[in-house]
């Protein structure tokens, strides 16, 4: 009996050599693409930051928060009382931001030589699922800064991550840590907190 060569098909090891290369290619295509979401979320999370700065700022020109802030002090508005232009209430990961762990902090720098008060605005947005950054300055912060899932037990820098409390007021003021953002972050002095918004 003759037997018949089929030369037009693939073996079987020639198959699996193939299946196998192309398994391993997949692999890397969907590590480097979720690499770029997680990059894309943690870009979105500062501009959102960003936005919530920005409406404090322009809430706060328009006198729209009735304390005067002395030099030294400063207040802190909760992003739940914010409304940004796209509606918005979710962080970036898909959560909604903790009430208490969110805000924007308006700080009077001015010194005592200074004629005018100066402001600079830092910026803590943290989500439920612990995604976020801790308080810094709303110019300075980056994607390096942004923590997942761990920023209330390991924030960078730091002593950054800080909760509002329940109430203050200019008699019984807390103090607050402000931080520098970048990719290290580092201490930018302190304010005693005289209201919450």
């Amino acid at each position: 009996m003759k037997r018949l060569k089929n030369s037009k098909g693939f073996t079987l090891i020639e198959l699996l050599a193939v299946i196998i290369i192309l398994a391993i290619l997949m692999t890397l295509a969907i590590t480097a693409m979720s690499g770029y979401i997680v990059k894309a979320r943690k870009d979105t999370f500062i501009t959102t930051a960003q936005q919530y700065a920005n409406a404090a700022r322009l809430s706060f020109v328009n006198n729209e928060y009735d304390t005067q802030i002395a030099r030294g002090n400063c207040i802190a508005v909760k992003t739940s009382g914010i409304e940004l232009e796209s509606g918005s209430t979710d962080s970036p990961f898909g959560n909604a931001f903790s009430a208490n762990d969110s805000y924007v902090v308006i700080r009077n720098v001015a010194g005592a030589t200074d004629e005018s008060d100066k402001y600079e605005y830092y910026v803590q947005m943290v989500d439920s699922k612990g995604n976020g950054f801790g308080l810094m300055r709303e110019a300075d912060v980056d994607r390096k800064n942004v923590i997942q899932e761990k920023v209330k037990s390991a924030p960078s820098p730091a002593d950054s991550y800080q909760t509002l409390p329940a109430s203050v007021s200019e008699s019984t003021p807390k103090p607050l840590k402000l931080f520098k953002g970048g990719a290290s972050g580092t201490a930018d002095g302190s304010c005693n907190l005289v209201a919450i918004y």
